[in-house]
């Protein structure tokens, strides 16, 4: 999985579905996956409801996107948050180059940040001499191996317990083989500890913006992404178009985005 780009896709699906194991790993993980989705939403009518009364909120919202953009960049500005526009991902990662020879750093340690996916942002740090390390587990995974997530919330979902050892025996040191989940969980984590601590920069992606007050919201289920704000000198969140929020309101335990996230995705009541 070496080459991912639309040129090889349909010789790479060939080789995928000829894969039995990787058949075998997407097969049991989905199979987890939806059978937790139907414990949080027994009734697949009040599954869809949540789906809708979200969308229709997101719609609303980027409906006066110009307008909340505008409301966002003052009342971030004026808590005292630096804002970056960027029209493609060219001019993004260039001005995350900027920042890091401003902050002469040498290592950016991230959240998980789809935006960060599509716009090529590891390799382009890299090149310029600053090494992205991957704080979420999957996601640090795939990294490790060379390879590229695979789901957008299970990055790693297409990697068996076996596989994630034999990954951590050939780049962490010390480590002893191991199927146990739990072990290999707290290996990843002893692992990037350190990073935490030696990052200069820290990337996040932002699942809300909260135009009205300026508010930034992560959403995340592993403890991982919560570290990374606090520690570097310069924190970076990352967000797409996609996810501006006009008020507070919105974020209530009685309304619906905040909630839904956690249940429709993870199939968990609540997250951190």
């Amino acid at each position: 999985m070496s080459h991912n780009t639309p040129e090889h896709f349909h010789q790479q699906a060939k080789e995928a579905l000829a894969d039995k194991e990787l058949r075998q790993n997407f097969r049991g993980a989905m199979d987890y996956l939806r059978g937790k989705r139907r414990d949080a939403f027994p009734d697949p009518a009040e599954e869809k409801a949540v789906r809708d009364r979200a969308e229709a909120i997101r719609q609303r919202c980027l409906s006066k996107l110009p307008e909340l953009l505008e409301k966002l960049e003052q009342n971030l500005q004026r808590n005292g948050i630096q804002v970056h526009w960027a029209q493609n991902a060219d001019e993004a990662n260039e001005i995350f180059s900027a920042l890091a020879k401003q902050h002469q750093a040498k290592l950016m340690v991230k959240g998980k940040s789809m935006v960060s996916e599509e716009i090529g942002l590891n390799h382009f740090m890299e090149k310029h001499g600053v090494r992205c390390l991957e704080s979420d587990m999957g996601e640090y995974i795939v990294q490790l191996d060379g390879d590229t997530p695979s789901h957008i919330i299970m990055p790693a979902i297409h990697k068996n317990k076996q596989q994630v050892s034999d990954t951590f025996e050939h780049n962490i040191s010390d480590f002893q083989p191991t199927t146990d989940v739990d072990r290999l969980i707290q290996t990843g984590r002893s692992a990037l500890r350190k990073a935490y601590q030696e990052a200069e920069i820290g990337v996040s992606g932002v699942n809300f913006a909260v135009a009205e007050t300026g508010t930034l919201c992560l959403v995340e289920n592993e403890a991982m992404a919560a570290c990374v704000p606090p520690s570097p000198r310069c924190m970076l969140p990352l967000p797409g178009l996609k996810k501006w929020w006009s008020s507070c309101q919105m974020f209530l335990p009685c309304t619906v985005p905040l909630p839904a996230l956690p249940q429709v995705r993870t199939s968990r009541p609540i997250s951190t």
